[in-house]
């Protein structure tokens, strides 16, 4: 859960100012955490899930965190599909091709 924290603290620290519930355009950050994934909050919140679902395993802690997980996951491609009209955030998903795992996915 640590590590969850530490990542998720890191992604928001690099994002600075430029922070909203909805995808808008605002500055394209692109230091920090966001010069590895395209959404490190994401990712931080993916580490959490996975370490509480081995913590407290049970079938129904499961499909809870795997339902948040899939919410985190097509919002991130939603947020995505709005953005990439912009040349600059175009520019940004062919310099940072992870989208939650550096180097992976």
């Amino acid at each position: 859960m640590i590590h969850s924290l530490l990542i998720i603290v890191w992604a928001r620290l690099s994002l600075g100012r430029n922070i909203g519930l909805v995808p808008a355009q605002r500055e394209i950050v692109t230091r920090g955490a966001y010069r590895y994934v395209r959404h490190p909050i994401y990712t931080g919140a993916f580490v959490g899930f996975l370490s509480f679902a081995l913590r407290a395993y049970s079938p129904r802690n499961v499909v809870l965190l795997g339902l948040g997980t899939l919410w985190f996951l097509i919002k991130s491609i939603v947020e995505e599909n709005f953005l990439r009209a912009d040349p600059q955030y175009a520019a940004y998903l062919q310099k940072v091709r992870a989208r939650w795992i550096p180097f992976v996915v």
